[in-house]
C-alpha cells in the first residue's frame, strides 16, 4: 500500500490567501462583500482618536466577525477570539488579526446602537430584492432568559407607591358604583380596607432582580419561572423586520410601541399586521385604525351582547326582555386616558350632545335597581370595543380572512424557531434594555442575513 506524504510542518513559498481555501460560495466570504456595500461611516466615526492614541481595530472587522459568529451560534467572546486563531473563515473575516475578548466584549457593548442603522439596511436590501415589501406583516412575542438569577431578587418598596395610589382611585370610583352589592365578588374584597390589604399581600410578591433590575420574573415556555425579557418582533417573508424589549409578560400593551418603533426605523407601517388573540385590545384595534393598519387580530373576549336590550336614545336607558330599565349610571375611563367622568347629565343635555359625552369614554354603565328587594343590576356597555369586535369577527370569518391569517403561524413563528433552535439562542449575555437590544439586533442580522445571502 503506498500513501501520500504529508508535511504538518512545510514552508509555504507565498503567503496562503484564506479566500482560496474557502471558496467563493462560502459564508463567510459572501458575508464580507456584502459588508462592504453597506454604509459603516456613522459606526467608523463614533470612534475619536484622530489626535493621536493607539489605533484600533477595524469597527466593520469587528463587526463582521460578531455576526458571523452569531450566524453560527458563537455568542461568547472568549469562544470567538479562541476561533480568530483557530478558524479559517474566523481569521480570513479579521484579517488574521487576532483581537482578544475584552475587545470583542467592549465593542459589542459600547458599540450596540450603531447595529441599528445596519439592521434596517439590511431589511432595506431585501426590500429592494423583493423579498419583504411592508405588505402582510405578523407580529409576536418570545420570552428569552435574561442573564441574571431569580435569586437575586428583592423586595420593592417605596416603588409602588404610585401604584397604589392609582389603586385607591379605582377602589374611590368602585365603592361609588358598587357599594356593597358587588355580586360575585369575596366578601373580603368588598370593602376598601379589605381590598388594600389584598394589594399590600401582593405588592410583597413584587420583587426586583440586583443582577440585571430591568429584567422580570416571567413563566416561561417550559411553564418554569425565570427573570427574563420579552421580545416582540415584526416579521414578514421570514425575516424580521423590527423589533423591541418589554418587561411585561403580556402581549397586550406591547402592540402600539413595536408599531412605533417600526415607523421610527422605516419611516412606514405596515399594510396589514396578523397578531393572535393576546393583543385583543380597544386601544389596539383603535391605533391600527388611525395609522391605516388593516389588523387582523381575533377578538380574545367578547363584549356585552346587547341583542337582548333595546336601548332607547331620548331616556339614554336600555331595557331587557324582562322589562327592567337600566339607567345611565357612570361613564369610565376617559380615551385619552384622563380619569373617567361620573354622574347623571342634566335634563338639559340633548341628545345629540349625549351621544358626543359617551363616544369619549371607553365604558358607559347603566344601573337597573329593584324598587322592592333594592337589589343592584350592572350593564356596562363599550361601543368602541364592540365595533372592533364586529369588524374582526366578520374579517376574520371569511374565507379570505382565514387563508391570510394563517400566514402569521409559518411567518413569525419560523422565525422563533430559526433564531431558538437552530441558532441556539435562548439566553441573553448582555444586561439591561441597552445590552438585550444589542443582542437580538445581532441575532436578527444573523437571521436575515442566513436568508439573505
Amino acid at each position: 500500500m503506498t500513501f501520500k506524504p504529508f508535511h504538518q510542518n512545510q514552508n509555504l513559498l507565498l503567503p496562503p490567501s484564506f479566500a482560496d481555501f474557502l471558496g467563493e460560495s462560502h459564508e463567510a466570504v459572501i458575508l464580507a462583500e456584502f459588508m462592504a456595500e453597506l454604509n459603516t461611516a456613522a459606526l467608523e466615526q463614533s470612534y475619536h482618536n484622530t489626535n493621536g492614541g493607539s489605533s484600533a481595530y477595524h469597527p466593520v472587522m469587528l463587526l463582521s466577525v460578531l455576526v458571523y459568529a452569531y450566524m453560527n451560534s458563537i455568542f461568547s467572546s472568549r469562544q470567538i477570539a479562541k476561533k480568530l486563531r483557530q478558524d479559517l473563515a474566523f481569521m480570513y473575516l479579521a484579517g488574521s488579526q487576532t483581537p482578544d475578548f475584552r475587545t470583542l466584549a467592549r465593542f459589542r457593548k459600547d458599540k450596540g446602537s450603531m447595529l441599528e442603522s445596519v439592521f434596517v439596511q439590511v431589511v432595506h436590501k431585501a426590500k429592494d430584492l423583493g423579498l419583504v415589501g411592508f405588505g402582510t406583516c405578523s407580529l409576536d412575542g418570545t420570552k428569552i432568559y435574561a442573564n441574571a438569577s431569580k435569586d437575586k431578587n428583592t423586595s420593592l418598596s417605596g416603588q409602588i407607591a404610585d401604584l397604589l395610589k392609582q389603586a385607591d382611585t379605582t377602589d374611590a370610583l368602585e365603592d361609588e358604583l358598587y357599594g356593597n352589592e358587588a355580586n360575585g365578588v369575596p366578601a373580603k374584597l368588598k370593602t376598601k380596607a379589605g381590598r388594600q390589604q389584598k394589594k399590600q399581600q401582593k405588592t410583597k410578591a413584587e420583587r426586583v432582580n440586583t443582577t440585571d433590575p430591568d429584567s422580570k420574573l416571567m413563566q416561561m415556555k417550559r411553564k418554569d419561572y425565570a427573570q427574563a425579557f420579552n421580545v416582540q418582533t415584526i416579521t414578514e417573508n421570514g425575516f424580521v423586520l423590527s423589533n423591541s424589549i418589554f418587561n411585561t409578560s403580556a402581549d397586550q400593551g406591547t402592540l402600539l410601541g413595536s408599531l412605533e418603533q417600526f415607523k421610527a426605523l422605516h419611516s412606514d407601517t405596515p399594510d396589514k399586521l396578523l397578531a393572535d388573540k393576546g393583543y385583543s385590545s380597544e386601544d389596539n384595534y383603535s391605533f391600527c385604525e388611525q395609522n391605516q393598519i388593516d389588523a387582523y387580530i381575533p377578538i380574545y373576549k367578547p363584549g356585552t351582547d346587547l341583542s337582548g336590550y333595546i336601548y332607547h336614545p331620548a331616556t339614554d336607558t336600555y331595557t331587557d326582555k324582562r322589562g327592567r330599565i337600566y339607567r345611565f349610571k357612570q361613564r369610565m375611563e376617559k380615551k385619552d386616558g384622563i380619569s373617567g367622568k361620573r354622574g347623571r347629565p342634566s335634563q338639559a343635555v340633548t341628545v345629540t350632545t349625549q351621544k358626543k359625552l359617551h363616544r369619549q369614554f371607553k365604558h358607559i354603565v347603566y344601573l337597573y335597581q329593584n324598587t322592592r328587594t333594592k337589589a343592584k343590576k350592572f350593564l356596562s356597555i363599550s361601543p368602541g370595543w364592540q365595533k372592533y369586535m364586529r369588524q374582526q369577527m366578520k374579517k376574520l370569518s371569511t374565507l379570505k380572512g382565514r387563508l391570510l391569517y394563517r400566514k402569521r403561524m409559518t411567518d413569525v413563528e419560523g422565525v422563533f424557531a430559526n433564531i431558538k433552535h437552530n441558532l441556539n439562542f435562548t439566553r441573553f449575555r448582555l444586561r439591561g434594555f441597552y445590552g438585550v437590544a444589542t443582542e437580538w439586533n445581532l441575532i436578527s442580522l444573523a437571521h436575515n442575513l442566513k436568508k439573505l445571502l
